[in-house]
C-alpha cells in the first residue's frame, strides 16, 4: 500500500474541513452581528445625549435670561435709591 490516504479518510478530512469552515463562518457572522448591534447602541446613546444637550442648552438660556432680567431690576432699584435714576 503505497498511498497512505484511502478514499474513506479523504471523505472524513473533507467533512472535518467543512465543519471547521461552517464554525468559522458562524463565528465571523456572529461577531459582525454583535459589532453592528454595538454600533447601533452607541448611535442611539449619542442621539439621546444630543437631545439632552439641546434641552439643557434651552434650559440654561432661559435661566440666563431670567438672571439678566433680575440683575437689571436690581440695578434699576439701586440706581433709584442712589438718586441717579428717576422712577
Amino acid at each position: 500500500m503505497a498511498n497512505a490516504i484511502n478514499s474513506d479518510s479523504t471523505i472524513s478530512l473533507s467533512v472535518t474541513l467543512l465543519i471547521k469552515l461552517c464554525v468559522a463562518i458562524i463565528v465571523i457572522s456572529g461577531s459582525w452581528y454583535q459589532a453592528q448591534m454595538k454600533f447601533a447602541e452607541h448611535e442611539r446613546k449619542i442621539e439621546d445625549l444630543q437631545s439632552k444637550v439641546t434641552v439643557l442648552s434651552a434650559s440654561v438660556e432661559g435661566m440666563e435670561t431670567q438672571h439678566i432680567q433680575k440683575l437689571e431690576e436690581q440695578n434699576r432699584t439701586l440706581m433709584q435709591r442712589l438718586g441717579l435714576k428717576k422712577p
